[in-house]
C-alpha cells in the first residue's frame, strides 16, 4: 500500500481500516484532497470492499476533514460495501453523534468489534 501523511491504512481481509494521524492535524487542504482521492481509489478496487475509519488519535478536524471522511464512506456504500467508525474519543463522537453521522455509519468501539460487524 502507499505511504500517506496524513492517514495510515491497513488491509484486514477485504477491509481498508484508515487511522488519521493527529500528528499531522495542521495538514495543507492539498495534502488532504491528493490522499482521500488516493484511498478512494483503493477503495474502487474489487478486493477492498469495506471501510473502517479508526479515530482513536483524533481530537478535532474540520470540515474539509470531515467532508473527506465522508466521501469515502460513500463510495464503500456506493459500491454495496459496509463502512463504520471506532475509537473515536468522547469529544469525537460527540462531534459526529452532533453530526448525525451514526445513522449512516456507525460506531464501534474497538477496532475488533468494527472488524466483527463488517466481515
Amino acid at each position: 500500500m502507499q505511504h500517506l501523511k496524513i492517514f495510515k491504512l491497513d488491509k484486514v481481509g477485504s477491509t481498508l481500516c484508515i487511522t488519521p494521524q493527529s500528528e499531522n492535524s495542521g495538514f495543507r487542504y492539498q495534502d488532504l484532497h491528493i490522499e482521500a482521492n488516493a484511498i478512494r481509489g483503493q477503495l474502487m478496487k474489487p478486493e477492498n470492499k469495506n471501510l473502517i475509519i479508526d479515530l482513536r488519535q483524533m481530537d478535532y478536524f474540520g470540515s474539509e476533514f470531515i467532508g473527506a471522511l465522508v466521501s469515502m464512506l460513500r463510495e464503500v456504500r456506493n459500491r454495496g460495501g459496509k463502512a463504520c467508525f471506532c475509537c473515536a474519543r468522547p469529544q469525537m463522537l460527540q462531534v459526529l453523534q452532533n453530526m448525525s453521522l451514526f445513522r449512516l455509519w456507525p460506531h464501534h468501539d474497538t477496532r475488533e468489534e468494527a472488524l466483527a460487524a463488517i466481515e
